[in-house]
């Protein structure tokens, strides 16, 4: 209890001093990035096509964001005749602001702000994104990462539509991650150790991490070779080739300049970069603020059977058919 009692005090001195717009620091001198943070917003990852200024008005904002908000809207309706529908917004959280920058985009590098494919690479993502939630289901192997529960990749890139929410924990030698999603997370060295040899691959990958001044740097490599399964989002998969350098700067009490760099010459013509601000302010970004929670998504998974039964059924159906 007297442990307990503690972590409440200095958590309690930590958000008064965060809410007072203060620098939190660390005992040993280098900025805090403890907190639960969100990385939840409206703006796009790569800029879309149809989108020429490289600053949106107010007015853009407002209009993208009243947009979205039409859009969840719609899914509090009942689902066309033959299909089971999805989520409704009790179950999710998108973020439902645009940065206020103005950025078009999250990438930043390219300038204009889109994945610098190799047309090879280009051609395999987009088949891959044709096929979600379309099949064909031959296998659990046909679903994606995410919904197989497993991870749906590298980066605290803002792309799910709720649980977009991490904690860190600071020591001097380690920092850890928590993704509310899946229930990631990731132990960071900063005690200057090797990397693991090459042949130990992990999903996430093997992180090292070291300060330059206030910014906290993040380098990931060492990825297990899971090229071959079905990822949504299939930069984000983990291989052998690829390197990620992610930035964590404190800028204030509520806010970290987050960045990240991915380096894959076999799926990209050049490195690129995209800007993802975390906060601590969840109501800025449109989103429920709050702890992290369990998120156990294996627990009564009955999606994942009950979507190869239907194929089965489908199939059936289409054979009698014929």
């Amino acid at each position: 209890m007297l442990e307990r009692a503690l972590v409440l005090t200095v958590c309690a001195g930590w958000l008064a001093s965060a809410a007072a717009g203060e620098m939190p620091m660390t005992a040993w001198g280098k900025p805090s990035l403890e907190g639960v943070w969100t990385t939840a917003t409206l703006t796009p990852l790569e800029r879309p096509e149809t989108v020429v200024d490289t600053r949106l008005t107010e007015a853009q904002r407002a209009e993208m964001e009243a947009e979205a908000e039409q859009f969840w809207e719609a899914l509090e309706q009942p689902p066309p005749p033959g299909e089971v529908g999805g989520y409704n917004r009790v179950w999710l959280d998108p973020g439902m602001k645009a940065l206020p920058d103005g950025r078009p985009s999250l990438i930043v590098d390219p300038p204009d702000g889109r994945i610098p494919w190799r047309p090879e690479a280009l051609a395999a993502s987009d088949a891959e994104s044709a096929r979600y939630g379309v099949g064909p289901y031959y296998s659990y192997a046909d679903l994606d990462t995410g919904e197989r529960c497993l991870s749906d990749g590298v980066t605290m890139a803002p792309l799910q539509p709720y649980n977009m929410n991490y904690q860190i924990f600071q020591t001097e030698d380690h920092l850890a991650i928590v993704h509310e999603m899946y229930h990631e997370y990731r132990i960071v060295p900063l005690d200057g150790r090797p990397f693991l040899p090459e042949e130990v691959g992990q999903w996430l990958g093997d992180a090292r991490g070291h300060w330059e001044g206030d910014t906290l740097v993040i380098v990931s490599k060492g990825f297990a070779d899971k090229s071959h399964y079905y990822w949504a989002w299939p930069w984000r998969a983990a291989r052998p080739s690829l390197t990620v350098v992610e930035r964590l700067r404190r800028v204030d009490g509520q806010t970290i300049d987050y960045e990240f760099t991915v380096d894959d010459p076999e799926m990209f013509t050049r490195p690129w970069t995209a800007s993802a601000p975390m906060t601590t302010d969840q109501a800025s970004r449109g989103v429920t603020a709050g702890p992290l929670y369990e998120f156990a998504c294996h627990e009564g998974n009955y999606a994942l059977p009950n979507i190869l039964r239907g194929a089965r059924l489908e199939a059936g159906l289409a054979a009698t058919r014929d």
